[in-house]
């Protein structure tokens, strides 16, 4: 078994910082001023958030994902990260956190942000900010974890071994405005398959922010 240590988790934060603009490169196809730009539009886009949620589950080193349910608004029934639209006044990291507890519950215990991810588009034109996240205490069975009922189907984990196997993803190509493109996708279980964006934002912090890490140091 692999467990997080604390070198590991300070190691994953410091090299966040020390990346080009402070941010995790999610992918280089994608400009790193989004925010900047929507700024200065006449017609500003619409912004979120989501927290990608490191945890020990049981001792071992794993990222936690939610399945949504059928009565959200958009990607009914989708592997996705706790997140929700930036309110008036609040930051990204705010936005990710309170989203992680009412998605989660309140009894889930602190959150430890660790890093900041390049803004990217999703389908539906929001600018998304993912936030790197460590839940300070050990999840175990989800036991504590009170989901909301209105929309998170399904809590459930992968060990972070288990998400850098190769035989655990393959890819797709996909054709948005007339232009395809590759994109990964990790497991192929129909319930629980992670695709789109989930996937395309998970790929570049394990690239980016926890491969790196990894081979520095054995968890």
């Amino acid at each position: 078994q692999k467990s997080f240590s604390f070198t590991w988790l300070q190691r994953i934060q410091t090299s966040c910082a020390q990346l080009k603009g402070g941010k995790v490169t999610i992918s280089p196809h994608v400009a790193n001023d989004l925010l900047e730009k929507n700024a200065v539009r006449s017609t500003p886009k619409r912004t979120a958030a989501v927290l990608i949620p490191l945890c020990n589950r049981n001792g071992q080193a794993s990222i936690i994902f939610t399945q949504r349910t059928d009565d959200v608004s958009t990607h009914k029934g989708q592997v996705s990260f706790p997140g929700g639209h930036v309110e008036a006044n609040e930051t990204a990291i705010e936005a990710a956190i309170r989203e992680c507890y009412e998605e989660l519950g309140n009894d889930i215990g602190a959150i430890s942000i660790l890093g900041v991810c390049q803004t990217i588009p999703a389908i539906t034109g929001t600018l998304v900010t993912p936030i790197i996240g460590f839940l300070d205490r050990d999840v175990e069975d989800f036991a504590h974890f009170e989901p909301s009922a209105g929309e998170v189907k399904k809590v459930f984990s992968h060990t972070l071994e288990e998400l850098m196997q190769p035989a655990f993803r393959s890819q797709q190509t996909l054709e948005r405005n007339g232009i395809k493109m590759t994109m990964p996708v990790f497991n192929d279980d129909a319930d629980t398959r992670i695709w789109g964006l989930t996937a395309m934002i998970l790929d570049g912090v394990l690239k980016s922010a926890i491969q790196p890490t990894l081979e520095q140091d054995v968890i």
